[in-house]
């Protein structure tokens, strides 16, 4: 069964959906066993879908709707009409890759998605360690699936006696790493992180070989991630091919040209005659190489442009270009134009670079400039593991859940470079406080510090006056419950021994 997609005007497929049941004459030639045709009228969203009965070569009728007046092909038997909600383009697929653009009629298949209940974790568990939960469960022990993955050589070798001894002592050893009740985890896990950040380099990762390809680690990398900068410094991708492609290095570079976010500017001088009113643009043979552009991609970019027109064909070793109204201020429009009119490419994406992994010997994209939304709409590309460093655009992207496992990997690959070890359970309390709200939010008074509901302990940490008279003017009322705002009054925090209260109880005769 074959799905089509034409564009075709509102006009005609509303007076279509109110007659229902009819035939309508188009000027395509359809497969005859489509039952499907989604209809556009701006080639980017498709908002009509029409169900076809049936399909016949035109012949000429008196019965019939027609889309336009000559060169009419075939003819659908319509049985229905229904608006949708928008698809995009992309949606679509023609031999297993995306559309990106199309003129008037294509046969597509459009995917569809089977949702299926996943499994529970604990259900993929395999039946040794099941086993060993259950013990460790009779005996009141909650054991992690790490510890009892661990544990399974040593059920083999030691007899059941032995092995619950072994249990016992590994739950007194739990009990006594549990954090204790009150335990003030912000403030250990804050000096445990801040401590080892002393001793950082403040240095950006050069690749070598490649201009202008940095990455930015150490101290400034750990406070970028803690300040949830919209724009990292230095945004790059890890970009992974799908198996069937990794070995490929003609897939490859076909990626690498696809990523690319590659201007006119990049690959050619452009020299303004003001006498002739034109512009000339000079491709620079090894630029053109390095960024594997040629002349017909060069045309074929101007061609998207308007109010222009150009002057020379694909053997032309210059392209000239003329805004076709002549004047200084368009001249000089034009050239602004010109500057930054992509020929290929990302938006985003300034270079791409492959290299093959030494460990796998297979190929891995790294890309200066971050576009995670359009790198993983590219067909070649393994959706599930390509990853990018600018912690904003996962959120925004792929959800609040994959920004918080975002920021806890980049926070431990930031300090692990480093060579410092750091519980990452500090970074992971981290992490949960700058998403728990579902958006992420910094550490500083932008963020965290800036909405605690304590009065002094918003004031003790930054532009303490205009915390103390917006609480005056509203009428704030401080609880008291938190660190800062209890050791500025003067009295214990209610953490650790401070949070109890003793009451001695006369022992009456």
């Amino acid at each position: 069964m074959s799905t089509i997609i034409f564009k075709d005007t509102k006009k005609n497929l509303e007076a279509l959906k109110k007659k229902g049941t009819y035939r309508y004459a188009v000027d395509s030639d359809v497969p005859i066993d489509t039952k499907l045709a989604y209809v556009t009228a701006d080639k980017k969203q498709f908002i009509y879908r029409i169900i076809i009965s049936s399909v016949e070569p035109y012949t000429e009728s008196t019965e019939l709707l027609e889309k336009k007046k000559t060169d009419l092909k075939s003819v659908l038997a319509v049985e229905r009409v229904d608006s949708i909600d928008p698809i995009p383009l992309s949606e679509f697929r023609k031999s297993k890759k995306r559309l990106k653009e199309f003129s008037d009629f294509e046969t597509v298949e459009l995917p569809t998605i089977k949702m299926v209940e996943k499994a529970t974790y604990v259900d993929t568990l395999s039946p040794g360690i099941t086993e060993i939960m259950a013990i460790a469960s009779a005996k009141k022990l909650e054991l992690s699936v790490s510890v009892a993955e661990k544990l399974a050589h040593y059920k083999e070798k030691l007899s059941p006696e032995n092995f619950s001894k072994l249990l016992d002592r590994i739950g007194v050893d739990l009990d006594t790493k549990k954090i204790d009740p009150h335990e003030a985890v912000g403030i250990i896990a804050a000096q445990s992180i801040g401590e080892p950040g002393t001793q950082m380099t403040m240095r950006t990762f050069h690749f070598a070989g490649v201009r202008e390809m940095n990455v930015t680690l150490g101290l400034p990398r750990l406070i970028e991630i803690v300040d949830a900068r919209r724009i990292p410094s230095t945004p790059s991708m890890t970009v992974y091919l799908k198996p069937e492609f990794e070995e490929s290095e003609e897939v490859v570079m076909n990626v690498v040209k696809e990523l690319e976010n590659t201007t006119i500017l990049d690959v050619a001088d452009i020299i303004t005659d003001i006498t002739e009113m034109t512009l000339t643009i000079k491709p620079e043979n090894n630029k053109m190489k390095e960024r594997l552009v040629n002349n017909s991609d060069l045309l074929d970019a101007l061609a998207k442009m308007k109010g222009i027109t150009v002057l020379s064909d694909k053997e032309s070793k210059e392209i000239i270009v003329k805004p076709q109204q002549e004047s200084f201020k368009r001249l000089y429009q034009v050239q602004e134009q010109l500057k930054v009119q992509t020929i290929k490419g990302i938006p985003g994406i300034k270079r791409a670079i492959a290299r093959i992994d030494q460990a796998t010997s297979k190929w891995i994209l790294y890309t200066q400039g971050s576009n995670l939304k359009e790198v993983l709409e590219i067909d070649e590309i393994d959706a599930n593991r390509t990853y990018t460093n600018d912690i904003i655009e996962i959120a925004q992207v792929l959800g609040i859940e994959a920004a918080r496992n975002s920021i806890f990997n980049e926070a431990l690959r930031t300090l692990s470079e480093q060579g410092l070890e750091v519980d990452q359970r500090h970074l992971m309390l981290v992490a949960d406080m700058m998403t728990f709200g579902g958006s992420v939010r910094a550490v500083g008074r932008q963020g965290i510090s800036g909405r605690k509901s304590s009065v002094l302990a918003r004031a003790a940490f930054e532009i303490t006056t205009k915390h103390l008279l917006r609480a005056g003017l509203l009428g704030e009322v401080d609880p008291l419950t938190g660190v800062a705002e209890n050791i500025i009054v003067g009295q214990p925090i209610t953490l650790g021994t401070g949070a109890v209260n003793l009451v001695y109880r006369l022992n009456k005769k």
